[in-house]
């Protein structure tokens, strides 16, 4: 028996509100999601820890689990849901056919129902994915819809996630985006040459920033959306393609990038693929873990900058001068004012940070460095794809 058979209250209800962020149980919520989860069930790391106590204690929300329409889907379900709630992680079942409604399959209506009325009060799930990459696969709109609002019936508590290919057009997407509740794009731009992945003329990492920008013109800014990020993915994937995997300083930009362009999640693709050494044996790359993930969302995750992250953008006038491809946001926390800066491919350049409320001193977060502010501005100089946080006291 499953936790969830015990209990016929929804204990975890996900929501959205008017800033498009994430309400977990009422409470904002910013998830880090890997997809797919460790296989197999009750895998370990690299040390023989518990691979989701791990990965949950790092800062990993959700993970996504596969293929709910397969014959041994729904037990693996009930048996990886139950492993997440062991650790406060929670699951985004993958639901493929059965979100695909079909008059040639008149059976999956009752097919998702069973599903949904099995897993929606289980405390580790929160959303269902839908069929994956609709658009590019030119599954029927009509037969999404008509899955979508009957799963909104039956379980209108758990929100229903489309992810789309970086292709096609925005009006395309905004047909698709009707039927989900969030959406999301996959982007890996990072491949020898780069760029592989995509159809924009930009083949530099800052094309995430691109992509989130069509994305949410697709939902008219009135949706949340998640950015997929690269572990790796099949353009890397040896003998046919030279191996490469984004260093840390590339995916903290592709992250910082995404969420000051709106991204109200984060999802990260590939651990399972293109394995090497010890990796290979444990069918995760833990290795990428260690060197690049695992510091990474101790940053996003670990630190204040995550409350930041919950916040609603702020109404604070900021002018930032000194380079044409510097993008920003601004939140504010309690007494404190956090601007997350990412610089594009351009040449280095110190920039210029003018505000009224910027008064004392900026901390550069995850730098140790301080930086004077005088008569509401500030300078800082930044490279290539440089991401810098300041933490300010309003």
């Amino acid at each position: 028996m499953t936790v969830a058979d015990k209990s016929k209250s929804v204990p975890t209800r996900v929501t959205y509100d008017k800033h498009n962020r994430l309400l977990k149980n009422g409470k904002p919520w910013f998830p880090i999601v890997f997809t797919p989860a460790p296989p197999p069930l009750g895998a370990k790391d690299a040390e023989g820890r518990d691979a989701v106590e791990v990965l949950a204690a790092g800062g990993v929300d959700g993970f996504r689990i596969n293929h709910l329409d397969e014959p041994r889907g729904v037990e693996d379900c009930a048996r990886y849901l139950d492993w997440f709630a062991k650790y406060g992680a929670y699951g985004f079942p993958y639901l493929a056919k059965l979100s695909v409604f079909d008059p040639n399959a008149p059976g999956r209506p009752e097919s998702l129902r069973k599903v949904v009325e099995r897993f929606k009060y289980h405390p580790a799930m929160a959303v269902w994915k839908t069929e994956d990459e609709p658009a590019w696969g030119k599954v029927p709109v009509s037969g999404l819809m008509d899955a979508y609002k009957y799963l909104k019936r039956i379980d209108p508590d758990h929100p229903a996630w489309m992810v789309h290919a970086p292709r096609d057009t925005v009006e395309i997407l905004h047909e698709y985006c009707k039927a989900c509740d969030i959406t999301g794009l996959d982007i890996y731009p990072v491949s020898v040459p780069m760029g592989k992945h995509g159809h924009f003329p930009n083949k530099d990492i800052s094309v995430v920033g691109d992509y989130a920008e069509w994305l949410n013109q697709a939902v008219d800014g009135k949706k949340p959306f998640f950015m997929i990020l690269q572990v790796a993915f099949s353009g890397v994937t040896p003998p046919d393609n030279i191996l490469v995997f984004p260093t840390f300083h590339q995916l903290r930009y592709m992250a910082c990038q995404a969420i000051i362009k709106g991204a109200r999640g984060l999802v990260f693709f590939g651990m399972p693929v293109a394995l090497q050494g010890r990796d290979r044996d444990l069918g995760y790359d833990w290795t990428f873990w260690n060197e690049v993930l695992g510091p990474l969302l101790k940053e996003i995750k670990g630190s204040e900058l995550n409350e930041a992250l919950l916040a609603p953008g702020s109404a604070l006038p900021l002018k930032v001068t000194g380079a044409p491809d510097i993008e920003f946001t601004v939140r504010e926390v309690g007494p404190y004012a956090y601007i997350l800066a990412a610089k594009r491919e351009g040449s280095p350049a110190t920039i210029k940070f003018a505000g009224d409320f910027l008064k004392g001193e900026a901390q550069v977060m995850f730098e140790g460095r301080k930086i004077p502010i005088t008569g509401g501005v500030f300078t800082d100089r930044f490279g290539r794809n440089d991401v810098h946080v300041y933490k300010i006291r309003l």
